[in-house]
């Protein structure tokens, strides 16, 4: 009897054996209406406060461009990331011509966020894309001032993408200004703390590849000059051909901070073969600056600029700013050195491959070169002293002749040419034309010098004339004062007696003579002679007239 009740003691009853599974079942069944509700009540808030539909997109786009902002095609993207996708964007700005483009389009814009974001990162987009951004800036003045005050957005974006893209500036006296945008990364961009940028680019004037990084903002809603900004840049292959006049292929690398309103600038530009279109040879030009850059106007302060000529040292300050009511800029310079060549300088300019003098220069000047569309050596005009020392004429004719100058001026009879190439290494063989200097104007390309001197040994020269670098006219007018009497200048011998009457006519007190003298012709093929229309009383009437 035992056994039985022992068996039906441990017999296990079926309805407490079911009891935990329908309790584990109804747990469920709550849990399920829960997460439902949860799920029902987080797609309604969701669809409420979804930042991606085209209302919203559009007004956030239209208050943070202040414009009318429009789609041709949009559509909202779910899975895997929340955002949208928006085709035929465009963006027309309040007060913009009738027949002008809008001020930005693109082809397609993709925005893509993460659904953690709308809890601890409210107002965050994780990546837009832009294909076929085109931005188009109306011509400066055509449209009204921007007097919006809105808050600034509170819309924050982890990455921008707009690869491809172009940038148009109008202009109202000339053809558009276009760059070709290869490569834009904004990163960690907002309203409030600005955006990091990478941007590679094709520059418009002259044409050659920028590249740049660096940091721009916050925006000064209420002063735009104040908005601070930093970075630097490479620009490479500049082709300075599409200036009328020069050659060359230019790079410059910069380092650059501050504001929009003054950007202070430094860096170098290499110009390996800078050529003026009528000089003969090229020349290497190296500089380093430093400047002020008006990022709203592009108006430029050149605080200092060094730049080497082949050899000779250059120090130059000034500016490229434009002029109220004038198109363009005008690049203003002042320049000097010291102990430079003058072989270095000449270069630029002549057609001939070797320089018609070597010496040592030093020069102060103001250059100028208006935006008048002219070729550069017309266009720029300069203004300066000049001294040059120890020079040489490259041409051993031209050189001989001085050296025979300088042999008649000491009343010496000029030895045969023979003779003169034995003596070839005497110390006074070739003499240099010492202290020579003056006051140059160039205008047009025509260069007028006035209060030239210079001297050689037993001779003083002063003169005045032109120089045309257009075509290589020269027209000189001056006075030759020698140690030596006229006849005597005249080679000696029987010309001397010949000469002799005229030795009271070109007297010069107390002794020598006093030669009014001319030289005309072309560079290449000068012609001297004597000033027979009238000499020093001509001389003073033409100083008057200066």
């Amino acid at each position: 009897m035992s056994q039985s009740h022992a068996a039906v003691i441990e017999q296990p009853n079926p309805q407490q054996h079911g009891q935990p599974h329908r309790i584990h079942r109804r747990w469920l069944a709550v849990a399920g209406v829960v997460i439902l509700t949860l799920a029902v009540v987080g797609a309604i808030v969701l669809a409420h406060y979804w930042p991606f539909s085209r209302e919203r997109v559009t007004g956030a786009l239209q208050d943070d461009f202040h414009g009318q902002v429009t789609f041709t095609r949009f559509r909202t993207t779910i899975f895997p990331h929340p955002g949208c996708v928006a085709e035929g964007a465009a963006l027309i700005h309040a007060g913009a011509p009738a027949d002008s483009p809008p001020f930005a389009s693109a082809q397609k814009l993709v925005m893509r966020a993460h659904y953690w974001d709308f809890l601890l990162r409210p107002g965050y987009i994780s990546h837009i894309s832009v294909e076929g951004l085109q931005i188009h800036i109306p011509p400066r003045g055509s449209m009204p001032a921007d007097q919006s005050h809105q808050s600034p957005s509170s819309t924050r974006v982890g990455e921008v993408v707009a690869n491809n893209a172009l940038l148009e500036i109008a202009r109202k006296t000339a053809a558009p200004l276009r760059f070709e945008i290869h490569s834009l990364t904004l990163n960690s961009v907002s309203r409030k703390d600005g955006f990091n940028y990478d941007v590679v680019f094709l520059n418009a004037i002259p044409p050659g590849e920028i590249r740049s990084r660096g940091h721009f903002g916050p925006w000064n809603t209420g002063d735009p000059g104040q908005t601070p900004v930093s970075g630097t840049y490479k620009f490479e292959h500049a082709y300075l051909g599409v200036f009328d006049g020069i050659y060359g292929l230019l790079t410059a690398h910069d380092t650059f901070n501050g504001t929009l309103a003054q950007v202070e600038a430094h860096g170098t530009v290499d110009i390996p073969d800078f050529k003026v279109s009528r000089a003969a040879r090229s020349v290497p030009i190296d500089t380093k600056y430093e400047s002020f850059i008006d990022a709203l106007n592009g108006d430029v302060r050149l605080e200092r600029v060094e730049s080497t000529i082949v050899k000779t040292k250059i120090l130059a300050r000034g500016s490229v700013a434009g002029t109220p009511g004038h198109p363009g800029k005008v690049t203003s310079l002042d320049l000097n050195t010291s102990r430079g060549r003058i072989q270095d300088i000449l270069r630029i300019f002549i057609k001939e491959p070797r320089s018609p003098i070597t010496g040592i220069i030093s020069f102060r000047a103001h250059a100028t070169v208006p935006p008048e569309g002219r070729p550069f050596e017309q266009e720029v005009v300069l203004v300066g002293d000049f001294g040059i020392d120890e020079g040489h004429f490259t041409k051993p004719k031209t050189q001989q002749e001085v050296d025979n100058l300088s042999e008649r001026a000491r009343g010496k009879k000029v030895e045969d040419k023979d003779r003169q190439n034995d003596n070839a290494d005497d110390e006074d063989s070739t003499r240099a034309i010492a202290d020579l200097k003056g006051h140059v104007v160039l205008r047009n390309g025509v260069a007028t010098l006035t209060n030239i001197s210079f001297s050689v040994p037993g001779a003083v020269a002063y003169l005045h004339g032109t120089f045309n670098l257009l075509n290589q006219q020269i027209d000189f007018h001056g006075v030759l004062q020698t140690d030596a009497e006229f006849s005597k200048v005249g080679g000696g011998g029987i010309k001397s007696f010949f000469l002799k009457p005229f030795d009271a006519i070109f007297k010069k007190e107390p002794k020598g003579a006093e030669i009014p003298i001319r030289l005309t012709g072309t560079y290449s093929h000068p012609q001297p002679g004597l000033e027979i229309t009238g000499g020093k009383k001509d001389e003073k009437k033409d100083e008057k007239k200066r």
